[in-house]
């Protein structure tokens, strides 16, 4: 073996054997500032509430970001302390409703039995409510700030200022 392929070699063993702690990473969770005891299951089940509220159509209408972390990240970032804190309630009475055990998780509900614990828990007048609807007011948001319903829907033009020609006055 030359010298010039033996240090070829040591080069792509010492490169390997640096980048081989990052690889091995998984990916991190999101780390709210105002939400900072919610761990990666509990964004998982906020999401899937989102979805269950307004399903996604990622073929139509794509977002830049996902629906869970536009919501979370709207919700840490546009809600004072007050709000955060009916908001942390709210989602531990859900999940208390669902089950006082914690044995039942929403997620492995049936499709029918998920729209039906939503539906009697937005005709109750209690703090669940409350958390839903500032799910559902975020879900729509990010639904409503894409591209295509911008474009499509609403006739929004982003860039202002559209140039006519001539056009008779």
């Amino acid at each position: 073996m030359n010298r010039r392929t033996a240090i070829q070699n040591l080069g792509y063993l010492t490169g390997g054997t640096l980048f081989l702690p990052f690889a091995c990473q998984e990916i991190g969770v999101p780390i709210y500032s105002n939400l900072p005891l919610m761990n990666k299951k509990e964004q998982a089940l906020i999401g899937h509430i989102s979805l269950v509220l307004l399903p996604d159509d990622l073929q139509s209408f794509p977002a830049p970001e996902s629906r869970q972390h536009f919501v979370l990240t709207m919700i840490n970032d546009c809600s004072d302390a007050k709000q955060i804190a009916t908001f942390v309630g709210g989602f531990e009475a859900f999940q208390w409703a669902l089950s006082p055990t914690q044995i039942i998780n929403f997620i492995e509900l049936t499709d029918q039995e998920q729209m039906d614990f939503l539906s009697n828990q937005f005709e109750q007048d209690t703090i669940i409510r409350d958390f839903l609807n500032v799910i559902k007011k975020y879900s729509l948001l990010h639904f409503e700030t894409t591209e295509a319903y911008m474009t499509q829907y609403l006739k929004f033009e982003f860039i202002p200022g559209r140039f006519m020609g001539k056009v008779a006055v």
